[in-house]
């Protein structure tokens, strides 16, 4: 083979290499500033404005679909086809990639190559491996890499750098702001309190209960500030509490039936959401009464459905079969 042909393919090809090592580089940066940026602004504006389960949902799902496409193309891609794992560009179309650099050498690249692809089936084989030295010793000294400056990627520093100053100086400054933020976002279904100047306590311990039972919810508020009304949410629905003191409220829960979530609501600031847990009331929904009677009696023995009240023979033994509701085991006592 032609041994100046093979130096222009090897040329070829660590332009090729450099070519996507330079977009790899230009990705990162450009996947850096996308993802810190998005991060910081979605972050920012949930801190300040506490927005519903919804559309923290969108902004959840938007930013995990955003920067999960960013990845692919911007980074993912070129370093694939950097690692040569995927399909590269042709020797032609870096020919001309590298003739919009050196503008004397695209058309003599272009027919280099073109010239070796004839010389596979022509009966003047020799001729055209003669020419193609001739041509490819004309450029074997042309730096085909020179034709990408990686320290151009310097531009896309203003990209990236801007959003990592932002998010060092709030970790450092008010690494909570991130921290509430970031956790909110993380909990879309979670209903979260903006920072009320009272606060919200409730006074319940224990939020357990059984089914079709009434449970009063009691609450105290405390701070300087006293509002004159609170609201009970409970599935989206509103309901004012009985005010019992200057600063303790009351609602009554009747005839629950299933789990409750609810938050308290006063002068438009929210207490965090709370739940009830509701525990099904234990029933004896069926039993049957097997009695094996002794011999001496000659009777057979039978089984009884539902009926509490026996008049047995001596010696006859009796087992009870119960089937319930809302137990985990019964225990005879």
């Amino acid at each position: 083979m032609n041994t100046n042909y093979e130096l222009l393919i090897q040329k070829l090809d660590a332009f090729i290499r450099k070519f996507y090592l330079n977009k790899l580089l230009r990705g990162v940066l450009l996947f850096v500033g996308l993802l810190l940026g998005f991060y910081l602004f979605i972050s920012l504006f949930e801190y300040q404005l506490y927005f519903s389960s919804f559309v923290r949902k969108i902004l959840l799902f938007g930013f995990i679909g955003t920067t999960a496409t960013a990845l692919f193309f911007l980074v993912v891609q070129p370093l694939v086809h950097y690692l040569k794992l995927g399909q590269q560009i042709s020797h032609e179309q870096a020919a001309t990639i590298i003739g919009k650099h050196f503008t004397d050498v695209k058309d003599k690249l272009l027919n280099i190559l073109q010239l070796k692809q004839q010389s596979q089936n022509a009966y003047n084989k020799e001729l055209i491996e003669a020419s193609i030295h001739q041509k490819t010793e004309a450029i074997k000294l042309v730096p085909f890499s020179n034709a990408i400056n990686l320290n151009e990627n310097k531009k896309y520093l203003k990209y990236a750098l801007p959003p990592l100053f932002i998010l060092l100086f709030l970790l450092i400054a008010a690494p909570n702001v991130l921290k509430e933020s970031s956790t909110r976002l993380l909990n879309p279904n979670k209903t979260f309190a903006k920072k009320a100047p009272f606060d919200f306590v409730l006074e319940n311990k224990n939020l357990k209960m059984l089914q079709y039972e009434d449970l009063e919810i009691k609450l105290t508020i405390k701070g300087k500030t006293m509002p004159n009304e609170v609201f009970i949410n409970e599935d989206g629905k509103n309901y004012k509490m009985e005010k019992t003191a200057p600063d303790k409220f009351s609602y009554r829960f009747t005839n629950v039936q299933k789990d409750i979530k609810f938050y308290f609501s006063a002068n438009d600031f929210n207490s965090d959401e709370h739940a009830v847990r509701v525990l099904k009331k234990p029933m004896i929904a069926n039993f049957t009464t097997n009695l094996n009677y002794p011999a001496y009696t000659g009777k057979k023995d039978e089984t009884v459905k539902n009926t509490g009240d026996l008049l047995v023979p001596a010696g006859t033994l009796v087992n009870w079969n119960f089937e319930t509701s809302g137990t985990d085991e019964a225990i005879p006592i």
